[in-house]
């Protein structure tokens, strides 16, 4: 059985590199991005997994390129990962399927992951 993939998207290398270990240690497969731009630049090989993006990004902000990848359909589930107490999306994006505060637990990261995959 192949490991989930992950798209995992956060233009701080730092954050990037700690949250793939911790997917890497609970099993995933993990794609790594440093901004919105350059997962949207890799939406044709889009066709498996689940997105992990962060919210706040220079260039494109993470709904911004979840309303860019549904224009070019990709269809993959969305988890977006924010700093804020409360992700300033205005209106929920279609294919946005959770959300999840930094810093956060593995175990927790691991938990949203896990019910994705069950909904897809």
């Amino acid at each position: 059985m192949s490991r989930p993939l992950v798209h995992l998207v956060d233009d701080d290398d730092a954050v990037r590199t700690s949250v793939a270990r911790l997917l890497r240690l609970g099993d995933y497969d993990v794609r790594e991005y440093a901004s919105g731009l350059a997962l949207i630049d890799a939406a044709d090989g889009l066709d498996e997994g689940c997105i992990l993006i962060d919210f706040n990004m220079p260039g494109a902000n993470g709904a911004e390129v979840v309303r860019t990848l549904r224009d070019r359909a990709v269809d993959l589930p969305v988890i977006i990962m924010t700093g804020a107490t409360t992700p300033s999306v205005t209106s929920p994006e279609p294919g946005i399927v959770g959300f999840i505060q930094k810093p956060f637990r593995r175990a927790e990261l691991v938990a949203l992951l896990d019910q994705v995959r069950k909904q897809a």
